[in-house]
Parts: C-alpha cells; structure tokens; sequence
C-alpha cells in the first residue's frame, strides 16, 4: 500500500500527455488527483484543494514555476509539499527551486516508480 493514498495530489503541467500519465498512475495508487495547464489555475487550485503534494513543471505558459513556488508553499493552511518535474537540469535551476522552498527536484524523462518514492518521502 502507498503512503500517497487519500492524499491530494495536484500536478501543474501545461503538457496534456504527462499530466494524463500522472493522473492514471497515482489514481492507481488511490490518490485524489488534480491537474492544471497553467500556472494562474495551478494557483486558483492549490488555494481551493489544499493540496498534500504538488507536482510542478517549471515551463509553463503563463508564467515561469519557479516564480509561483513560493506562493504555491504559501497556499492554504498546511504548506504542501512541492516536487520539481522539469526538463530543466542545470544546478543553478535546482539550486534556485531548493532554495525557494521546493521538496524535490526530478528531470524529465522520468520513471513513474521514482516520482512516487520522491512523493511518498516528500509527505512522510
């Protein structure tokens, strides 16, 4: 059993493919899955959900990730724990998510094994 099931998972990712890959494995790990494809709905759903994890693209159309993450660990009553899946792998970039409160980074291409074992360790 995953220590992710019952917990709210929302993933911010403005490409449809990963988000629909994210949905139907965490599902299978009996998650309450969210997703949106922009930066300014993540942040509308992160203040409704109250999310447990959030799962952040960095490239997004409206604006960049890095610059929402900190109003994403802001959002709701209890801080989230927030993943980084970004295809963006230079050290300043993770530094600089880390240091904005990030829980983890991961790059894409990823395996779905590692994010969970990433999310699982982020809400323990």
């Amino acid at each position: 059993m995953s220590s992710l099931q019952d917990k709210t998972v929302l993933a911010i990712d403005d490409t449809a493919a990963i988000r629909t890959f994210l949905r139907i494995s965490l599902i299978d790990q009996g998650v309450d899955f969210h997703e949106a494809a922009s930066a300014g709905d993540g942040l509308r759903k992160s203040e409704e959900l109250s999310p447990d994890v959030i799962v952040l693209d960095l490239g997004l159309p409206d604006r960049d990730g890095l610059d929402i993450l900190p109003e994403l660990k802001a959002s709701g009553e209890q801080s989230p724990a927030v993943v980084v899946l970004t295809v963006r792998s230079e050290r300043q970039v993770k530094e600089k998510a880390m240091a904005l409160g990030a829980d983890a980074y991961m790059t894409k291409p990823f395996e779905m094994e590692d994010l969970v074992e990433v999310m699982e360790k982020a809400v323990a």
